[in-house]
């Protein structure tokens, strides 16, 4: 049995999104891995586990990306050391150092 996400409605102006968003992923990607894992055919359910595997990895460098421009708009925001953004976030100095420094670059150096 297979659960259909509805990912077509785009949230109000002002609200969080987020939580419906997730859910909507969660249960795409629980959908998209019972498909993978239904493929009969042996080299077609390797491909296809290729492929979501690949799409994983995108969305993981996609996330990182996203973590690092959060992280310099808390800088930016509160005024923070990196002494305490890494401790805020649970890493060094200086990996707090290169996230900030990565989230900035993706921001086009605001």
């Amino acid at each position: 049995m297979f659960m259909l996400v509805s990912v077509d409605n785009p949230p109000i102006d002002g609200e969080d999104d987020y939580p419906a968003a997730l859910a909507a992923f969660r249960g795409a990607w629980e959908r998209l891995l019972t498909a993978v894992r239904a493929t009969r055919e042996p080299q077609t359910h390797f491909d296809r586990a290729s492929e979501a595997g690949e799409l994983l990895s995108k969305l993981v460098a996609e996330d990182a990306g996203e973590r690092g421009t959060a992280a310099a708009r808390i800088v930016d925001a509160e005024s923070l050391s990196l002494t305490a953004l890494g401790q805020r976030i649970s890493m060094s100095k200086q990996r707090a150092g290169k996230l900030v420094e990565k989230g900035r670059k993706s921001r086009g150096g605001q």
